[in-house]
């Protein structure tokens, strides 16, 4: 059992370095710009930033992670992590488009929109630092591992339209995908759904005590 585990780790570290390289890297950057540039214009117009966050909290709402309540759903968070996750990859069937770029980009957005509402409620920066880091250390890299996951699925499928000698086998590529997805990706959502749940909210408390 051991072994067949450290089998899979070593197929794991592979197919990340020879698929996935530096594109982890690059969709963090691409994250944290649109991030950055989400919040420049939500400062230029506080009123748009009222509604987006609405919108935002609605669609949490809708989505299960915060029940009727107003409490954090653990299995609503996760669920909720981990089908955006899938759909990251997904995203990545439709060659040419390279769609994932997109969901980076949109994560980005709101991480910015909702520092522009904490700053134009004058909330203090500590409580949104400890409001998104606790959970973000490991939903973030999750999130950029998943959409570099989908970016290098669409780029071997052009890879292999093209006939091009760098394409690897489908068959191939999704077992490695796969392995991605059950022993790196979902494992870091499900500490941060734990985290998000629990901790974050206990941390909040303290600041407020």
């Amino acid at each position: 059992m051991m072994e067949s585990l450290q089998a899979h780790f070593r197929d794991l570290r592979t197919f990340r370095k020879e698929q996935l390289g530096r594109l982890p890297l690059w969709t963090a950057i691409g994250f944290f710009l649109a991030a950055l540039g989400m919040f420049a214009l939500c400062m230029a117009n506080r009123e748009a930033t009222e509604s987006l966050v609405g919108a935002i909290t609605s669609m949490m709402t809708d989505s299960g992670a915060i029940d009727s309540s107003g409490s954090i759903s653990f299995f609503g968070v996760l669920l909720n992590n981990w089908f955006a996750m899938l759909f990251c990859v997904l995203y990545g069937f439709l060659p040419f488009l390279f769609l994932p770029v997109l969901a980076i980009l949109s994560n980005g957005a709101v991480l910015g929109i909702l520092a522009a509402w904490y700053v134009i409620q004058g909330i203090p920066f500590s409580v949104y630092v400890t409001a998104i880091l606790p959970h973000g250390i490991f939903e973030l890299p999750a999130l950029f591992f998943a959409v570099s996951l989908g970016i290098a699925l669409c780029r071997n499928l052009v890879r292999i339209i093209t006939k091009s000698p760098r394409a690897m086998p489908m068959v191939a590529f999704l077992t490695g995908a796969l392995q991605t997805m059950l022993l790196l990706i979902f494992p870091l959502v499900l500490i941060a759904a734990v985290v998000e749940t629990w901790v974050t909210p206990a941390l909040l408390t303290l600041l407020f005590v």
